[in-house]
């Protein structure tokens, strides 16, 4: 399966971006989005820590099985990375950090 990844936001002007899998999509955005200075950082349990990240969200909890959570780069929302990368997961990362991006099977 084959993927083309949407810039919908209208200030930016992009061609669509081939991807192979889910989880490649949610890179590519991912990385335009650091390109516009939004960056979503991915954080595991032990850079946690280092980055003291507590501070910004104490009462965050990690969940059994948890092994990152992806955080914007304001440090003002949090959610947990899902364990497989499928439509519905990737859609609901997109929805929860508020993007203008859509996903469309080819």
């Amino acid at each position: 399966m084959m993927l083309k990844v949407f810039n919908k936001d209208p200030h930016c002007m992009r061609d669509a971006i081939i991807v192979d899998n889910y989880e490649a999509a949610w890179d590519i955005i991912c990385s335009m989005q650091q390109r516009l200075g939004k960056g979503i950082l991915t954080v595991g349990r032990e850079t946690w820590a280092d980055l003291r990240l507590s501070e910004h969200f104490p009462n965050f909890v990690w969940a059994d099985g948890v092994k990152a959570v992806y955080i914007n780069s304001d440090k003002t929302l949090i959610i947990p990375a899902p364990s497989k990368y499928n439509r519905a997961n990737v859609l609901k990362l997109i929805k929860f950090f508020g993007l203008h991006y859509s996903i469309r099977e080819i």
